[in-house]
C-alpha cells in the first residue's frame, strides 16, 4: 500500500503553488494578515465596514418569509470591490476568505491561526442550528461556473459542519434586479424562484446564503419557495448589505437591535 502524504505537507505545497491573496485588494497574504484573511493595508477599512451587530435592522429591507437576516459588512468600498472581483472579475477563489469572514463576524467562529487555515466553529455538533445550507441560484448562470452564493455556501458548510443542498432554481428570470426600482424589484422577484420537483425540506431549518442583500426581494422569494417545499423557517446570511449606515457616515444614525440567532 502506498503511504499517504501528510496533510500538513499537502497544505504547504498548495499554499506554495497557489498562495492565498487578500479578497479586498488581491495582495498576497503573509504572516501579518488579520485572521489569515485580510492584509494589513486593508485591515482598517475592513474593520470600518463591518456590520455591527450583523443582524439586519427592521425597516431597511422588504423581508417576508424570512425569519432573520444578517450580513458581515456594508456593501461599500473594498467590500464592494471584493464581491465584484469574485462575480465579474473571474476570481472565484476569493470566496473562501469572504466566507471565512462571514463565519467569524456573523457566527462567532474562532479566526484561523494562519493563512490557508480554517476558522473553528464551536457551536453544537449534536444539535446544529441549521438542517442545511442553501445558496441563492444566480440570475445569469454560466455553464460549468458555480455562482458566488454556492461557493460561499460550500465553505460555510465546511466551517459550520452543516450539509449544503441546492433545491432552488430560477423559474422566471425577469429583468435584471439592478435595473429596477425598489418596488419593481419586489414584483420582479416574487414567484421567480422554485424548488426542484421532488425536493423535500419537511421540518428543516434552512440557512439561505447570498452575496449581497439590497431590498431583500430575492432572498424573500427564495425563502418562500423553500417554505413551500416544507422548510419550517429560513434564515438568511450574506457577505454584505446595501443599506443606511449606523455609524453616522451614511444617511442616518439609527440604533439597531441585537441579534438573537447570530453573535453580537
Amino acid at each position: 500500500m502506498r503511504p499517504k502524504f501528510p496533510t500538513a505537507a499537502l497544505k504547504h505545497i498548495e499554499l506554495w503553488l497557489f498562495p492565498r491573496r487578500c479578497p479586498f485588494c488581491g495582495g498576497l497574504l503573509g504572516a501579518d494578515a488579520l485572521h489569515g484573511t485580510v492584509c494589513p493595508n486593508c485591515a482598517e477599512e475592513e474593520a470600518q465596514l463591518r456590520h455591527i451587530p450583523p443582524r439586519l435592522p427592521e425597516g431597511e429591507h422588504d423581508f417576508y418569509a424570512v425569519k432573520e437576516a444578517a450580513a458581515a459588512y456594508y456593501y461599500e468600498g473594498i467590500v464592494r470591490s471584493a464581491i465584484l472581483r469574485c462575480k465579474r472579475g473571474g476570481c472565484p477563489w476569493f470566496a473562501r476568505e469572504l466566507a471565512d469572514r462571514v463565519a467569524v463576524l456573523v457566527f462567532g467562529a474562532l479566526p484561523a491561526h494562519a493563512v490557508g487555515e480554517q476558522p473553528e466553529y464551536l457551536g453544537s455538533v449534536t444539535m446544529p442550528l441549521y438542517s442545511c445550507i442553501v445558496p441563492v441560484p444566480p440570475r445569469q448562470p454560466r455553464p460549468g461556473v458555480p455562482g458566488l452564493p454556492l461557493l460561499l455556501a460550500r465553505r460555510l458548510g465546511k466551517v459550520l459542519g452543516v450539509p449544503v443542498e441546492t433545491p432552488l432554481y430560477l423559474k422566471n428570470p425577469g429583468r435584471p434586479q439592478k435595473e429596477l426600482t425598489r418596488e419593481e424589484r419586489l414584483r420582479n422577484a416574487k414567484g421567480a424562484f422554485a424548488c426542484q420537483s421532488g425536493a423535500d425540506l419537511s421540518g428543516k431549518r434552512v440557512l439561505l446564503v447570498d452575496d449581497i442583500i439590497t431590498t431583500g426581494a430575492t432572498v424573500s422569494a427564495c425563502a418562500m419557495a423553500l417554505m413551500q417545499a416544507g422548510a419550517v423557517d429560513v434564515t438568511v446570511v450574506s457577505i454584505a448589505a446595501a443599506e443606511e449606515r449606523a455609524d453616522g457616515k451614511g444617511k442616518t444614525n439609527r440604533k439597531r437591535k441585537k441579534p438573537s440567532l447570530f453573535q453580537g
